[in-house]
């Protein structure tokens, strides 16, 4: 067995890599196997009692006796697996082969006319091996190749994989940053995961800041912390914080993606955070307190954070640890001096454990809990500070997952606890006043919140299965319960017109609390068949079932990749799936929580106008369906001159049996399944590669968001009007972004630069009565124009390594506002306000030791 790797100790970049030895799960090459141990195999796939390993028939194991063959896996520093890793073959012959590993991280047996073969491996996020020489002996070769994940080294001797790959077997559009292009991407608040996030084509944050992936809502993107969900439990939202600098990689699929991902009807976010490895890592950001002078001098942002991994045991066991601390300090300008400061706390530590039981059994674990607390939660310029909230709130996520070989199989099975609770205290008792043009008094509402999941998967993997053509089979199950409980007091809302006189009244009757919980089941199957070299067929099915609906749904996949060039440059995708919606416990609560009573004044403002309008949100005791949606994708992928890559794909998404809350006759909100939402985006991309650390790259959205039903009412946002169609709230038709990154021969600076521009966010019109004005979401905020510039200078301080990067944030000062007046009545009616304004960051940095 030939073993090739890389270390990072030394100048050399080519080392062995840990010393495991991972058995060839074809069997030896030389030993016969009959066609009735591959037809066996098969079965029991289908059946899903059994899963074995197979090798290929004994007429081709004889023939690979007689000439030089090569195959065997790709792992990483801690001798994990590595799936979809690039492999290119060369010999001296001039003959060049380029293939992927599989789902296990092996490749197929390749034959060879020559003793010596260079061999190439390149996935985005691993140092890459360049050119790299194995010796081949007459017969069977196996080999493991290790490639290990890229970290920030003081004396850079490695070579960075190429960030974009053209994966024949791949299906789901994929974009991904691993973390160098993370850190190096300059962002308003760079500590902040979620903002990374959205400078990727296909993640927008709306007004509010929640998270949509594809135009889906902020429930239908599956996000996944090393395999395991971490949604919160309760609404399906990205709440969780953790160290950005823990994050390896990032990756987003939309459209295409397979059926193991069970609550993923518009796409998944992928987190793979760092394990640690034999050597002993150190690093630490923005130590140093900021001060503001806005208005004075303030204590002003600050978000230290420091990561540390090493060995428990050499080549056994490994820990890694990332935490943060974070204050924002922001002065909303449109408020009075003293009353403006918005200062928010918060902190996370992300853990990490990994220990190979065996070279054939890996234990990992995560432990996750972040806190935040801000007691002026909610302050903006229509809300001043009596007005804003005291929050406070947790969550606490743990996991462990267990990993091993059975024959040929890779099988792994995991749990995980994901708790949240979370509490909000207005600042007074008084009433709460809604005026057409900003608000005043104590907000009317006092909420103590708790949310539960505990979650089981399994999954298994075999490599690749010959019966006409090759097979690579998946399958898998999970299984979760969700638990949300609620305490609220409310006191009533007065709303008045312009002139100061009583227009409204709103109270609050009915249980004050509410408990409910669900059953969520599912499981899949899925092939990944390669008939002949050209095309890839990915045929999957799953079925999914949860106990508030009482009913399953059976959603199959299909897909189909063209890869007409033998050298795997250019790739055509077919696909269409069909994905399951689960049902928000936050949604179904509504129904359990109190009612509103609205009573109308005349223009005086001291008699009623009749009887107060009842708002009561019901959900029918049976015959609910269960919310699925459609999705269908083209994608097109090439790679010119080894160094552009470019593309284009169509999505279209159509969302059918959605839930929405619709009003009654009774003036009652009835939960029913009319919903139907729509998404169809066109996105065209180039991305150049000008040699080492220099980039740059531009994708173009044009897009669509609507619904039939647009409207989500709720006890604190009212509106009086019937659901009617119209764009959603997140609807941007026309999207650039465009980042970029290079050294610059001026006193050794690297330059870096992010640029978005979108059309600006719709939203609605209403009265002093809370009724829509014309169609919802009819009028739009102003085209949204952000450029930003970083430029980062590293030095040596006391032996160490550091860099620090100074960035200028939104550099035009052009207006982005979020928040508008959007009551017609108002004397400002369509002010704007809020936004990123020009900004100067700095961040200090120390480079990784070890």
């Amino acid at each position: 067995m030939i073993q090739l790797g890389q270390s990072h100790g030394g100048a050399s970049g080519v080392r062995s890599g840990p010393r495991v030895r991972v058995p060839n799960i074809r069997g030896q090459a030389t030993v016969p196997r009959t066609h009735f141990r591959r037809f066996q195999v098969l079965a029991f796939f289908a059946a899903g009692l059994a899963f074995l390993g197979s090798a290929p028939p004994q007429a081709w194991a004889q023939s690979q006796a007689a000439t030089t063959s090569l195959h065997g896996q790709i792992i990483d520093e801690n001798g994990q697996p590595v799936a979809r890793v690039e492999v290119l073959f060369q010999t001296t012959e001039g003959e060049s082969r380029t293939l992927y590993s599989d789902a296990t991280g092996r490749f197929e047996p390749q034959s060879f006319g020559a003793n010596h073969v260079l061999v190439t491996l390149s996935k985005p996020g691993f140092f890459r091996i360049q050119g790299r020489t194995i010796d081949l002996s007459p017969g069977p070769n196996e080999i493991t190749l290790t490639l290990n994940h890229e970290t920030e080294l003081e004396e850079k001797v490695e070579v960075q994989s190429e960030p974009v790959q053209i994966d024949p077997d791949t299906t789901s559009h994929q974009e991904s940053q691993v973390q160098h292009e993370i850190l190096n991407t300059p962002v308003a608040s760079s500590h902040d995961l979620q903002q990374n996030l959205t400078t990727m084509p296909q993640v927008l944050a709306d007004s509010n800041a929640r998270l949509h992936v594809a135009g889906g809502r902020q429930g239908q993107t599956e996000i996944l912390l090393d395999g395991f969900e971490i949604n919160d439990p309760t609404s399906g939202g990205f709440t969780s914080r953790m160290d950005v600098d823990a994050v390896r990689a990032v990756t987003i699929e939309t459209g295409g993606y397979g059926a193991q991902y069970a609550h993923a009807s518009a796409g998944i976010i992928s987190l793979d955070t760092q394990s640690g490895d034999d050597r002993w890592r150190f690093g630490t950001t923005n130590f140093i307190p900021g001060v503001s002078f806005q208005q004075g001098l303030h204590f002003g942002n600050w978000y230290p954070r420091a990561t540390l991994s090493g060995p428990i045991k050499k080549g056994r066991a490994w820990f890694s640890e990332a935490a943060t601390v974070q204050h924002t300090f922001r002065l909303i300008k449109e408020l009075p001096a003293g009353q403006n400061i918005d200062s928010e706390w918060s902190g996370d530590s992300l853990s990490r454990v990994q220990v190979n039981l065996t070279p054939r059994n890996t234990l990992q674990g995560s432990f996750l809990v972040d806190r935040f607390t801000n007691p002026q939660s909610g302050l903006g310029p229509f809300s001043p500070f009596s007005t804003t909230l005291d929050l406070d709130g947790q969550r606490t996520f743990v996991s462990v997952k267990d990993q091993a070989w059975v024959g040929g199989v890779l099988i792994a099975i995991g749990a995980a606890y994901d708790s949240g609770h979370t509490s909000s205290l207005p600042q007074g008792s008084n009433p709460y006043v809604v005026s057409p043009s900003t608000t005043a008094g104590n907000f009317f509402q006092t909420l103590d919140q708790k949310s539960r999941r505990v979650q089981f998967v399994g999954d298994l993997n075999t490599g690749a299965l010959n019966w006409f053509g090759t097979h690579t089979l998946s399958a898998g199950w999970n299984t979760a319960g969700l638990d949300f409980s609620q305490q609220a007091s409310r006191h009533e809302i007065d709303i008045v017109r312009a002139d100061g006189s009583r227009s409204e009244v709103a109270t609050f009757s009915g249980p004050p609390a509410f408990q409910m919980s669900n059953t969520q089941l599912g499981g899949y199957a899925q092939d990944v068949w390669r008939p002949v070299r050209p095309i890839v067929i990915s045929i999957g099915v799953r079925g999914d079932w949860d106990r508030l609906i009482h009913r399953g749904v059976v959603e199959p996949r299909a897909a189909m990749n063209w890869v007409p060039k033998d050298d795997g440059r250019m790739k055509f995708t077919l696909a269409w799936g069909k994905h399951y919606e689960p049902l928000s416990l936050f949604t179904l609560g509504q129904g359990s929580d109190q009612q509103r009573s609205d009573t109308f004044y005349d223009p005086t403002g001291m008699i009623p106008l009749g009887p107060p309008r009842v708002s009561a949100f019901r959900v029918p005791a049976a015959g609910l369906a269960q919310a699925r949606s459609y999705n269908t994708t083209a994608e097109w992928d090439e790679r010119f001159s080894g160094k552009t890559f470019a593309g284009a794909a169509l999505l279209l998404r159509e969302s059918r049996d959605g839930f929405a809350w619709e009003t009654q006759p009774d003036n009652s909100l009835l939960l029913e399944n009319n919903r139907r939402d729509r998404y169809i985006s066109g996105e065209v991309w180039v991305r150049h590669t000008f040699g080492e650390n220099k980039a740059v790259e531009i994708d173009y959205t044009r897009s669509r968001a609507s619904s039939n039903e647009v409207l989500d009412p709720s006890l604190a946002l009212l509106i009086l009007s019937p659901q009617q169609p119209g764009p959603l709230l997140w609807d941007a038709p026309h999207r650039v972004v465009s980042s970029g990154w290079t050294p610059i021969p001026f006193w050794g600076l690297f330059l870096s630069g992010y640029m978005e521009y979108r059309t600006g966010f719709p939203f609605s019109v209403v009265n002093e009565q809370q009724q829509l004005v014309g169609a919802p979401n009819r009028l739009r905020f102003p085209g949204f124009f952000d450029l930003n510039l970083g430029l980062e200078k590293r030095f040596k301080f006391r032996g160490r390594e550091w860099a620090v990067r100074l960035s200028e944030i939104n550099i035009t000062g052009h207006d982005n506002p979020d928040s508008v007046v959007n009551n017609i009545d108002a004397p400002n009616f369509l002010t704007f306000a809020g936004g990123q304004g020009r900004a100067l960051t700095v961040r200090l940095r120390l480079v990784t030791q070890h």
